[in-house]
């Protein structure tokens, strides 16, 4: 009996490491109640396998890469909606999960741009004359500088800094199953 109850507490004290050791949610410091309950709600954080099958089956997705949406065209909203939703589902997703994936990436494809941008503008401003440099960077900190940064913390507060590491592992994948070009 007593080998019985030590068993059975070994195996309770293990479930709880596992349950608390793989909570990534849970101890990120930056993500919002908010999001962590979404998170959690739709089925926690998504693996880089389960990304991998959404960068897979993206490009076959009506209007959610740059070229479908161009193919489109003129199409009703209701229609359109509905085409992805089944689209969506013939590839066995569930849609709030495959819309949660994509709107993670494109937040931090967003961030992307915004790091891209911000370098062609630095790259830019090396030629320019000293006086001229500080006044463009004067400028870009007071205007543009506190937008970056508050966009960059409310995404942090929304993607869980596991998925932010398995989209920037997979940028270039995800820029292509977007039919995005490559700086």
């Amino acid at each position: 009996m007593k080998k019985c109850a030590y068993a059975f507490c070994l195996l309770f004290i293990l479930g709880l490491l596992t349950a608390c050791g793989g909570d990534d949610v849970a101890d990120d410091p930056n993500l919002s109640s908010e999001a962590k309950t979404i998170v959690e709600e739709l089925g926690g954080p998504f693996s880089d396998t389960e990304f991998k099958k959404f960068l897979t089956d993206l490009p076959d997705i009506p209007s959610m890469t740059a070229q479908s949406q161009q193919d489109m065209g003129e199409v009703s909203g209701a229609a359109l909606s509905a085409k992805i939703l089944a689209e969506v589902k013939s590839k066995g997703w569930n849609e709030e999960r495959f819309m949660y994936i994509y709107s993670h990436s494109m937040a931090m494809v967003n961030v992307e741009q915004i790091n891209i941008m911000n370098e062609q503008v630095k790259k830019q401003m090396e030629d320019m004359p000293e006086e001229q440099k500080k006044m463009m960077e004067q400028m870009l900190n007071k205007q543009m500088g506190g937008q970056m940064e508050a966009y960059k913390a409310e995404v942090d507060k929304q993607v869980p800094a596991s998925e932010q590491a398995i989209i920037r592992d997979n940028m270039e994948a995800l820029y292509a199953a977007f039919g995005l070009p490559q700086e």
